[in-house]
């Protein structure tokens, strides 16, 4: 699966527990600022998770 497929994948899955699914959103701008904002999730969860593992290898210790 491809970065962008994640994106559109997790986007579908917020949309349908709300009860909708991505495939009612047509419009480009509507879909391009959803993925950005899908994006800048998936990136904050990514750094919270790198970090965490830093944190467990350095004996509980921040990154700092």
């Amino acid at each position: 699966m491809t970065p962008d497929q994640r994106i559109d994948a997790a986007l579908d899955a917020v949309l349908r527990a709300a009860g909708s699914a991505l495939r009612h959103y047509t419009m480009p701008k509507t879909l391009a600022d959803m993925r950005a904002a899908m994006r800048e999730v998936m990136s904050e969860a990514y750094i919270q998770g790198s970090n965490d593992c830093r944190k467990a290898l350095n004996g509980g210790r921040g990154a700092d």
